[in-house]
């Protein structure tokens, strides 16, 4: 049975901090919104903002649907926004995400 909560504690040698998963969320989003080649996808209700990260088990979980620029290697913008978004994470908050998952839903002509 799986352990999901809105928030992960990081304990450090000055005390501890409480993230709530909107965090994670926000930081993801604003990786996104920098690039030139990808846009988060917003028309569905599937993905709401609230639901781009969950925490589980003790684990960061990221997963964000995108429309990728249809003249750009999927492929490589994939992956680059995967490694921007681990890094500020990891530099934001010192927490490392278990999984990153970019979700190609359309493209922008």
């Amino acid at each position: 049975m799986s352990n999901e909560t809105n928030e992960m504690k990081v304990v450090d040698q000055y005390g501890s901090i409480v993230y709530n998963r909107s965090v994670f969320s926000a930081i993801a989003r604003n990786v996104i919104d920098e690039s030139k080649n990808a846009k988060v996808a917003e028309t569905s209700k599937l993905y709401r903002f609230d639901r781009l990260s969950w925490i589980e088990d003790g684990k960061l979980y990221v997963s964000i649907p995108v429309r990728v620029n249809c003249n750009a290697n999927v492929s490589d913008v994939c992956a680059s926004l995967q490694n921007k978004i681990y890094e500020s994470i990891e530099y934001m908050t010192d927490y490392k995400p278990e999984s990153i998952e970019i979700k190609v839903v359309g493209f922008i002509f």
